[in-house]
C-alpha cells in the first residue's frame, strides 16, 4: 500500500516482481554450485575409476562376465552423469544472446533435431522488440522449460512453438503431440518454475493436456 492508503503503484509491483525473480535466480544458483561440487564431482570420479579398471583388467571368461556387469554399472553412472549436467544448464540459463530471443531459439531448434530426432517448429506474429527486455527474457526462459519437458516426458517428435508477440497480451504456445497426462496429475517442478516466472511479469501460465493426445503450454503477458 502507499502511504495514502491507495494501491501499490506499478514501480512498487515491478520492483516486488524482480526481488522475487532475483532470490528465485540466487536459489538456483546455489542449487546448480552444490550439485556440480557434489553429485556431478562424485559422479564423474566414479566414472574414472570405472574406466581405468575395465580398460586394466583384460580377463578370463568369469571376468569377462563380472566387467560385462561393471560396463553395465558404467552405463547407469554415464546416464545419470549427463542428467545432472542437463539440470545444471537448465539450473544456469544463459541470458539471451547476440541474436535474440528468436535466433536462440532456432538454434536450439536444430540442437533438438540433431541431438533428439524432435522437430521444432516456430512461428512468430509481430516483432519480439514489442517486448521489453525483462518479458523477453521471461519467454525464453518458459520456451526452453517447455521443450526440456517436450524431450523429457512427451514422446513427441514434433513441437510446435507460436508467439504472438502483437498480441494484448502477448501470448506463446508450445505444443507437442506426445502421450499428455491427465489433468489430476500435479505438475513437477519444471512448470513450477514457469509459473513463478510468468506471474514475475504479472503474467500468467497455462496447461492444457491430454492423455496420449499432447499437451500445450501457453504464457500470455501482462494485460
Amino acid at each position: 500500500m502507499s502511504e495514502t492508503g491507495g494501491a501499490v503503484s506499478s514501480p512498487d509491483l515491478a520492483a516486488a516482481h524482480q526481488a522475487v525473480e532475483d532470490a528465485i535466480a540466487r536459489e538456483r544458483a546455489r542449487m546448480a554450485r552444490e550439485l556440480h561440487d557434489g553429485v556431478a564431482t562424485d559422479l564423474a570420479g566414479a566414472i574414472s575409476l570405472f574406466k581405468v579398471y575395465l580398460e586394466s583388467h583384460p580377463g578370463t571368461a568369469k571376468k569377462d562376465l563380472i566387467d560385462g556387469t561393471l560396463s553395465n554399472v558404467l552405463e547407469i553412472l554415464e546416464r545419470m552423469l549427463k542428467h545432472v549436467r542437463e539440470t545444471l544448464a537448465e539450473l544456469r540459463p544463459r541470458p539471451i544472446g547476440p541474436e535474440g530471443l528468436l535466433g536462440d531459439l532456432r538454434h536450439q531448434a536444430e540442437e533438438f533435431a540433431r541431438l533428439y530426432a524432435i522437430r521444432v517448429e516456430i512461428s512468430s506474429n509481430g516483432t519480439e522488440d514489442l517486448l521489453p527486455p525483462q518479458q523477453r527474457e521471461v519467454v525464453y526462459q518458459v520456451v526452453r522449460e517447455a521443450l526440456t519437458n517436450v524431450r523429457r516426458h512427451s514422446g513427441s517428435s514434433i513441437c510446435r512453438v507460436m508467439m504472438s508477440f502483437a498480441a494484448r497480451p502477448f501470448m506463446i504456445e508450445v505444443t507437442d503431440e506426445g502421450r499428455g497426462f491427465a489433468p489430476t496429475r500435479l505438475g513437477g517442478y519444471g512448470l513450477v518454475g514457469m509459473r513463478e516466472r510468468a506471474a514475475g511479469i504479472g503474467g500468467r501460465l497455462e496447461v492444457v493436456s491430454t492423455e496420449d493426445r499432447g499437451t500445450t503450454v501457453f504464457l500470455f503477458g501482462p494485460n
